[in-house]
């Protein structure tokens, strides 16, 4: 009982919060419903056996080829991301789940389980029950009953169990079961129905016979088909019958008859066609004969894809789909209702009486149609060409003996203006009524008047003719428009002109309307006036406001414009805002021929083509008769598309889509399939999609289902999909995914430091390169340098030093011939002692230019001897030391330096006053060092910050060649007193190269340094 009275309250809850929107409209008839078929050449599959709808909006089909789902617009053949097969292509059955699961029945026998796209494995199923699969129904808490062939199978908690005889089931083909609303299954054995007993765990006989094809009223009866009978079967239940199972599990499972949500009846017949019964047209008995009772039905070859239709079925979202061996066809509501007038009529123009009822005239003199009545249209004899309505309910009609003018039952004849010639021939296609008079433009006559019984020109009264379309304003006045795109005004005598406010023309005027707002429309757009001037209206496609033909005002304030790609609505807020700016584009729906719109509309016709009627429809006219929406019954689709990503195919091998999804590394090219699930109007569903890090901005899918991708990077990406339906309901959640590309090793940072490593190392050897041709180049002009200071060297020593040497001698020896102590021989003893001194400067410069190749490159040596020497010559203490491993100075280096220490020690001894003097030499490893120290006098504190003395420049030439071999001489006082100067030289600028160690020297350096400690 508790579980009873829970099952109420959820039967309650269902029924106060359903909704009958989602069924197709039982008011329409079945001619009026949209059909669309799916065969071969629309990549259908064909001899299509079973079909289903899962929770996630799949419609799943199977036929003896394979398995496929449909989105509305593409069949896709099922594969599992997995790799795993189905256990045959030959399917017999389609069950969907609560859980949305789909269970998959095979001819051959066995079933397969497809959860979230893909195949789950399931246990090896006892052989001796390995066969044909009739059908399959699963219970609330998942388990799964299967009719075979030879018994019943049932599939609970992972495990298998043949249901024997101890069930009270006949081990015999089990060929139909059905789960009804209150948890009870119902088996078909050999034509007889069972029911089991959940408590006994035992199936007990019903007693009924020879039904089959169980199905539910929304009510909750359960019917069958028993013959060419319909049986009602009763539920066994006591109290309130629950609603359907369908309506509360949204589970969608083909049948062979059906209730539709509505209630209405829906009969498959044998050998072909379908039949709808009305439910107010169901008798209230327990059986019955469909074909007895008034219904409609489709059964004509043009009507249907097949003349045998096998199962139906009734989506979430109410349409109606029908299988059979040619492919597959859907039912569902369209907004538009097309009246077709009889074979040959072209009806043109349309207009409302102030009786409710719609008139319309052909355009080629074939009546006057009154096409509210029941079809088809009942025609009024006559030779009509146009039909306007007038004032106050009037209608005015053209026919070639005069204007009849229709109000109030009473029939007015005007005759034609005797002033035109040829009367009889005379075709009227322009009228209008405005407050006290008739307008005709009559085709080559021009314009008239009608007023107080006579007919005047249109040029007596100042308007140019030759217009295009007239229409009349609520004030009375007339509206003239022209093939130019001018728009005149006339009223009460006086005539005005109104121009376009951008200069630009809309091209031939097709339409004025004076309603509310002043309108003109064209082929090259549409305008409103304001401030005396017509302001283009703009849209977001700008060509949906070419040809406006018609304008309807709605009492709540919407407006349909009956354009050049169907009927489209502005809400009043949107028209209200536009109308306040014209440059604010126009919001619109626009109902084409998916919406029902018969053929195309009548682009070139300059007669207002659309009206209201009382009852809220709207009738206009089209190349294929008149259509008409109901605006009063807009169908409107609130199901929320369901949106589904995957799956994923990475050059061409599949992935299941899940969060985490990891794929393989340098993916050239990557599919990614994606679905929005509305199956009434799928082409107009907008699916937007977005991958992070490459879509700079939402992509519109159009009625694409897979989006590929090109060489994407390593690294993490989420894709995004989501829709809305054809009523612009959105899935406000989408769905999302996000997946890894693996980074291959040359993608990773250890690639990346790898090759940063090897740019650096190829750098470094580079610059390696580049320094030994610079100082193979620099140690080639030193070279050169030297061999030219040793030439000069030689040329001084063997020639002007000789000859001097001569010139002396030979003064020696005329000294001695000069008498003693004569005047003459102190002069030339004078001159001989200073031709000494040239030849000591002399040598002193050929020394020079030998000075490294003098001391053998050794400048420790060469300090040495210098020191001894300023002792010798100052009696000068001086303290001489060296350290470091000794190297050998580049030769250039060598001669620097030499120069710069013999100045600093020179200085020293000459000018410091100095009471001790040291000299130290630094051979390291990364520089070499001279210091020379002294505790004389020092120098002044300018000199010292300034770097030299004015008028002195040993200091600024000592600095000159500390520079030019890129080293640092540092001048500082002494502690307590004297003078530091302290020269360093980078060891790449002043050791020979090959006194410099290799690394490998230096290494076993330190492995000899660590192998002493």
């Amino acid at each position: 009982m508790r579980r009873l009275i829970t099952r109420l309250c959820l039967a309650a809850g269902v029924l106060a919060c359903g909704s009958q929107a989602w069924a197709l409209d039982p008011s329409v008839s079945l001619n009026d419903y949209h059909h669309d078929t799916w065969r071969r050449k629309d990549g259908a599959p064909v001899s299509i056996v079973t079909m289903a709808q899962t929770t996630d909006g799949w419609l799943w089909v199977g036929t003896e080829q394979g398995l496929y789902r449909f989105d509305g617009l593409h069949f896709e053949r099922f594969r599992a991301p997995s790799g795993r097969a189905l256990l045959s292509s030959r399917i017999s059955t389609l069950t969907a789940t609560l859980g949305g699961d789909l269970v998959v029945g095979h001819l051959d026998g066995g079933i397969n389980l497809i959860r979230h796209g893909d195949i789950v494995p399931l246990p090896a199923w006892n052989a001796s029950k390995v066969d044909t699969v009739y059908d399959i129904m699963v219970d609330d808490d998942g388990t799964i009953w299967i009719c075979t062939r030879s018994g019943l199978v049932r599939y609970s908690k992972g495990a298998w169990h043949n249901i024997d005889a101890s069930w009270g089931l006949p081990q015999k083909t089990i060929e139909e079961a059905t789960l009804d609303q209150y948890n009870q299954l119902w088996v078909l054995v050999s034509s007889e129905w069972y029911k089991l007993d959940r408590e006994a765990r035992r199936f007990q006989p019903t007693g009924r016979r020879d039904e089959e094809g169980a199905f539910f009223a929304p009510d909750g009866a359960m019917w069958r088909r028993k013959g060419e009978l319909i049986v009602r079967v009763p539920s066994g239940q006591i109290g309130p019958a629950l609603p359907r199972r369908e309506a509360t599990r949204h589970l969608f499972r083909q049948t062979r008859d059906m209730f539709d949500a509505d209630g209405n009846l829906w009969v498959l017949r044998s050998p072909n066609g379908i039949i709808r019964i009305r439910r107010q047209d169901l008798p209230r008995a327990d059986s019955f004969d469909p074909l007895h009772l008034p219904s409609e039905r489709l059964d004509q070859p043009w009507q249907l894809s097949h003349p045998q239709l096998t199962g139906l079925l009734e989506d979430r979202e109410g349409n109606l789909w029908a299988m059979s061996l040619s492919g597959l066809e859907r039912w569902r509501n369209q907004r538009i209702r097309n009246i077709v007038p009889p074979e040959g009529v072209s009806l043109l123009s349309l207009a409302a009486d102030g009786q409710g009822r719609i008139w319309a005239a052909a355009d080629h003199l074939d009546g006057l149609w009154d096409v509210t009545a029941a079809p088809p249209p009942a025609r009024n004899p006559g030779a009509f060409g146009i039909v306007v309505a007038g004032r106050d309910g009037a209608i005015l009609s053209a026919t070639p003996r005069g204007i009849e003018y229709r109000r109030d039952g009473k029939l007015t004849v005007l005759p034609m203006p005797s002033t035109c010639p040829n009367v009889r021939e005379l075709r009227v296609n322009r009228l209008a009524e405005d407050r006290d008079a008739i307008w005709a433009g009559m085709r080559n006559c021009g314009l008239f008047r009608y007023r107080d019984g006579a007919w005047q020109r249109a040029t007596e009264l100042g308007i140019t003719p030759v217009e295009r379309v007239m229409r009349a304003g609520p004030d009375g006045a007339i509206w003239l428009g022209y093939r130019s795109g001018n728009v005149l005004r006339y009223l009460d005598g006086k005539v005005s002109q109104y121009p376009m406010a951008d200069g630009r023309s809309l091209g031939p005027l097709q339409m004025i309307d004076t309603q509310q707002e002043v309108l003109i429309s064209g082929g090259e757009g549409m305008a409103v006036l304001r401030n005396g001037r017509f302001e283009r209206l703009r849209a977001a496609d700008p060509d949906v406001l070419n040809y406006v033909s018609g304008v309807v005002v709605m009492p709540n304030g919407d407006r349909w414009l009956h354009t050049g790609q169907g009927m489209a609505r502005v809400a009043a807020a949107d028209w209200r805002d536009s109308m306040a700016d014209p440059a604010r584009p126009l919001r619109m729906e626009i109902l084409d021929a998916a919406d029902g719109y018969p053929g195309a509309p009548m682009m070139f016709s300059t007669v207002a083509n659309g009206t209201l009627d009382r009852a809220g429809k709207i009738w206009f006219a089209s190349t294929e008769g008149i259509g008409v929406l109901d605006t009063t019954r807009m169908y409107r689709n609130r199901v929320a598309p369901p949106v589904q990503i995957g799956p994923l195919s990475v050059d061409g091998r599949l992935y299941a889509s899940q969060d985490g999804l990891r794929l393989p590394e340098k993916p050239m090219r990557l599919d990614i399939g994606f679905a929005a699930l509305s199956l009434g109007m799928p082409e107009r569903t907008q699916v937007w999609y977005k991958l992070d890090g490459v879509d700079r901005d939402w992509q519109l899918a159009g009625t694409r289902r897979k989006v590929s991708y090109s060489n994407l990077g390593p690294g993490s990406y989420r894709f995004s999909v989501k829709a809305a339906n054809n009523d612009g309901v959105w899935n406000d959640t989408g769905a999302s995914l996000v997946f890894t590309v693996t980074p291959a090793f040359t993608q990773t940072a250890w690639f990346y430091l790898l090759c940063a490593g090897a740019a650096a190392a190829l750098a470094y050897g580079l610059y390696l390169m580049r320094l030994r041709q610079l100082v193979r180049r620099l140690n080639a002009l030193l070279g050169a340098r030297l061999l030219e200071r040793e030439r000069i060297a030689r040329a001084l020593h063997d020639s002007l030093l000789q000859s001097v040497q001569a010139l002396v001698l030979r003064f020696s020896a005329l000294k001695q011939s000069l008498p003693p102590g004569s005047s003459a021989q102190r002069q030339l003893e004078t001159l001989l002692f200073d031709a000494d001194g040239v030849i000591v400067e002399g040598r002193n410069a050929v020394m020079g230019l030998r000075l490294a190749n003098v001391h053998g490159g050794d400048i420790e040596l060469a300090f040495r001897r210098l020191v001894e020497r300023m002792q010798a010559e100052h009696r000068q203490a001086i303290a001489f030391s060296a350290r470091g491993l000794r190297r050998r100075l580049d030769p250039l280096a060598w001669e620097e330096v030499y120069h710069i220490g013999a100045e600093a020690l020179l200085n020293a001894c000459r000018h410091a006053g100095a009471s001790r003097i040291a000299m130290e030499l630094d051979f390291a490893q990364h520089a070499f060092a001279l210091a020379v120290r002294d505790n004389g006098r020092g120098l002044g504190e300018d000199v010292l910050r300034n770097g030299h003395r004015d008028g002195h420049w040993g200091l600024v030439g000592m600095r000159e060649r500390a520079a030019a071999l890129h080293g640092t001489l540092l001048l500082q006082a002494a502690t307590p007193h004297g003078l530091e100067l302290q020269l360093s030289i980078p060891a790449a600028r002043a050791y020979d190269r090959n006194s410099r160690p290799s690394w490998r020297r230096r290494v076993a350096a330190c492995f000899g340094r660590l192998r002493r400690a």
